[in-house]
């Protein structure tokens, strides 16, 4: 590598071009052409640089001059506070908070650009100003009809009523309807802002209403096109004698599927075999779709631009049309369905040996449940009464090899955080019935390691032959995100010091398990760490599973990076043989720029998945609060704000916020406390001293109204508990 003074002006002189854009460490490696070899010893000089404020560090890790603002451009996301978040096009970079008086003239959904602003009196906490509104949002947007006839939109951030366009006879808009307005003219385009109505989604306040006006909202996908039904109803079922040929047949192995009760696509299925050395070797069987998903045909554009299938408490929005998903590619048993095959040899310490990966046929002997597994592999009783003892051997074998990788994966520093995660229950009338927690007991383990496992070996062939396709990368958190996380824990009563230590931060997670702080200090490491997304670079690893390759490969029918990646493996499988070369001689034509764009897209699909899933999730849990008689609950501080306390429901998790005129009342303050200060008479405190609050403090409130039609909850504060 040249000396520091050379490299020093060789970094600058790069940064000075008018097309230099804020870069992170491999990317300005790489544009240098630094050797791979020289590359540790690069990026501490990048630090000491930036040590010496010759250079500057700023959002998602990237380097630029000191002083050269760097915008960041996105979708703006406007919350009912007035507060916003920009979603960058970058996918690298995390959400930034925007504040109310800084949005200035952009409207929810809007493409904008930011600068980046430090909070007074810290030098961690950072915020985004608009300077720019580039495009506006979607022209449809939702809205209900007032009572002059007028579309008003929903979203509070767009403050206006629109004239509505009729053309012909059309009939009158019913008032309080909520619709899906297409706007004609924009507010401050001259003239009435206006809008033609494209459709009716029924009365305000309606479940089937709400649920229809927050996907619409997200541009959620509809109904297949003709052309991808077409494609479908032509399929062939039935392979030739010389597709036959090309695939391993294991329809003798025992193989058996384990999902949740209400599951109707099994992808993934498993074995079991002990040899006679006695080598452990576990089959991971992946439905085979792309088999039927061939790239450039209709059913693959679809797919791509859906790019994830979405669940909502009682339906899902597919990636893939039914006849895909439930019928040609679920792994019903006794039925014969194509497969991708990996076979992991371990030894019985559960050290892995070595792996294969083939095109297969299976037969599934047996579709489990979680419960049914659960109860075999915990209950004596159950056990004896299986009456199938080879199957039962087979889900013994891989429970207990399943718990020696997890604990060695544990043990070599993968996090896991304690986040329950629950499910709304509904009724036959598409009506939320009921909250159920979701267990993530043994049986979910016994899947979940050998899915990572499978997907840990597809990303080492695919790293180690130069494959063009998508990682799953998650980088470390930022040294600001671990810094304010510090700051957090520190206040929590937890000591923590940069920089962080994987060690550290699980005795973190496994000290405040079972106390009350413990879901905020979850969240707020969740927080902490940077988003897992879909990119072409291998070399980025999983932060967060600890793993220095990893990519998806287990879920085709519902993630298209794991379809694009089978289409990938079909272009390789050499004619005539069932197995994957250890090294490839001639690599797939598509690459490059083709990957990267298809990594920012499926993220962005990803994202929009999650946000619409939360987004229901959140209404549901709304609907079924408004229907307790009970009107006092215990809540859960989730937030502490100048202007407020944001609080959540314990058992309903809908989340609302106290102003602060009301706890000044009561006789608190919005400042943020740490626990250890807090008293539970707060008398206590010096007279001029009114007291504050932190995450995780428990408080009574009582729920003073429910508006189902903007999906509000307002709430009144009683006390701290």
């Amino acid at each position: 590598m040249k000396n520091n003074e050379d490299l020093s002006r060789l970094i600058l002189e790069e940064m000075k071009k008018p097309t230099y854009s804020p870069s992170r460490t491999k990317e300005l490696a790489r544009s240098l052409g630094i050797p791979k070899n020289d590359y540790p010893a690069f990026r501490d000089f990048l630090k000491s640089m930036g040590g010496r404020k010759l250079i500057t560090r700023g959002k998602g890790n990237r380097w630029a001059l000191p002083g050269n603002e760097q915008r960041i451009t996105g979708r703006i996301s406007i919350t009912r506070s007035g507060s916003g978040f920009l979603i960058p096009d970058d996918t690298t970079i995390d959400d930034i908070f925007i504040p109310e008086e800084q949005i200035g003239a952009a409207l929810n959904g809007d493409h904008v650009a930011v600068v980046m602003e430090k909070e007074r009196g810290t030098s961690l906490r950072h915020y985004g100003r608009v300077v720019e509104v580039i495009e506006r949002g979607s022209p449809r947007i939702v809205a209900f009809i007032t009572k002059d006839g007028k579309a008003r939109p929903e979203d509070p951030k767009n403050p206006y009523d629109y004239e509505v366009i009729t053309e012909g006879e059309e009939k009158e808009l019913p008032y309080d309807h909520k619709v899906i307005l297409e706007i004609t003219c924009w507010p401050g385009e001259g003239g009435e802002p206006a809008g033609k109505v494209l459709d009716i989604l029924g009365p305000s306040g309606e479940p089937s209403t709400e649920i229809a006006a927050i996907l619409a909202n997200f541009e959620a996908p509809g109904p297949f096109p003709d052309e991808v039904k077409e494609e479908v109803r032509n399929l062939v079922r039935k392979l030739t004698d010389e597709e036959m040929a090309e695939r391993m047949d294991l329809r003798d192995l025992i193989t058996c599927t384990i999902d949740p009760k209400t599951a109707r696509d099994f992808d993934d299925a498993l074995s079991y075999q002990v040899k006679e050395d006695g080598t452990l070797v576990v089959g991971v069987h992946i439905a085979d779709v792309s088999h039927f998903v061939r790239p450039g045909t209709e059913l693959d554009k679809e797919s791509r631009e859906r790019s994830t299938s979405i669940y909502l408490p009682g339906r899902v929005i597919p990636m893939l049309p039914e006849e895909l998903s439930n019928d040609l590619c679920s792994l019903r048993p006794g039925e014969d369905h194509l497969t991708k095959t990996v076979f992991i040899h371990y030894s019985p310490e559960g050290e892995r040996i070595k792996y294969e990966i083939h095109r297969s046929i299976i037969n599934s002997k047996r579709r489990f449940t979680y419960e049914e597994v659960y109860a075999l592999i915990t209950q004596k009783e159950a056990a004896d009464n299986f009456e199938e003892k080879d199957i039962l051997a087979a889900v013994e074998g891989l429970h207990s090899l399943a718990m020696k990788l997890r604990k060695r994966r544990l043990d070599n520093g993968s996090i896991e955080l304690n986040m329950p995660e629950f499910q709304v229950l509904m009724d036959e009338n598409d009506l939320a019935v009921d909250i159920a927690l979701i267990e993530h007991d043994s049986s979910h383990q016994l899947v979940e390691e050998f899915m990572l496992a499978a997907n840990v070996a597809l990303a080492e062939w695919c790293k180690n032959n130069g494959m063009p396709v998508l990682y799953r990368a998650h980088e470390h958190p930022s040294e600001e995100n671990v810094g304010e996380l510090a700051e957090f824990l520190n206040a929590s009563g937890y000591p923590f010091k940069p920089p962080l230590n994987r060690k550290r931060l699980n005795g973190v997670i496994e000290k405040c398990k079972g106390k009350p702080e413990e879901h905020s200090i979850n969240l707020a490491i969740l927080k902490s760490f940077m988003r897992a997304i879909y990119s072409e670079d291998p070399d980025i690893g999983h932060f967060a599973l600890n793993f220095p390759n990893y990519m998806h490969f287990t879920s085709p029918i519902r993630r298209y990076p794991d379809l694009h990646l089978h289409q990938m493996m079909d272009a390789v499988f050499s004619r005539g043989a069932d197995k994957l070369p250890k090294k490839l001689h001639k690599l797939p034509k598509e690459g490059g720029a083709e990957i990267v764009k298809l990594g920012g897209h499926t993220s962005s699909m990803e994202r929009r998945a999650m946000k619409i899933e939360e987004a229901v999730k959140d209404f549901r849990r709304l609907e079924l609060l408004s229907k307790q008689e009970q009107r006092e609950f215990r809540a859960i501080v989730t937030g502490v704000r100048k202007f407020g306390i944001f609080v959540e429901i314990e058992n309903y998790f809908v989340e609302g916020m106290i102003p602060r005129w009301m706890l000044e009342k009561k006789g608190f303050s919005t400042r943020e406390e740490i626990p250890s200060q807090m008293k539970k008479d707060h008398r206590r405190h010096p007279s001029h001293q009114k007291p504050g609050f932190h995450l995780g403090q428990e408080v009574k409130v009582k729920i003073t109204s429910i508006d189902l039609k903007a999906r509000l909850c307002e709430m009144e504060f009683i006390g701290t508990l």
